[in-house]
């Protein structure tokens, strides 16, 4: 009984301290186009090796596979141009405090 209260107190608090945060236009940018290429980059690399490159009795095996290792190449890269963004917004930062 004792932790509902809690807990809706601590929802209490979250909601009265009302703090907006502003995202950046780049990191949502970011975010839109690495989610439109894990949409469009695995399937075009299926349907493409499938009918094009891969011949044979496995063909749509190799062909999945091929789209699961491009799926893994653009997660790969969305996490890091997050951290380089992290990275260099933290030097921008320090560039900001010594001057």
């Amino acid at each position: 009984m004792s932790s509902t209260t809690i807990s809706e107190k601590t929802v209490d608090n979250l909601v009265s301290q009302n703090k907006s945060v502003e995202t950046p236009r780049g990191v949502i940018f970011k975010l839109y186009s690495h989610t439109v290429m894990m949409i469009i980059l695995p399937l075009t690399t299926y349907y493409y090796t499938s009918n094009y490159y891969f011949e044979g009795e496995n063909k749509t095996t190799k062909a999945a596979l091929a789209a699961a290792g491009i799926a893994n190449v653009v997660v790969f890269s969305f996490i890091i141009t997050a951290i380089l963004e992290d990275y260099s917004s933290d030097t921008q930062q320090k560039r900001d405090k010594k001057e």
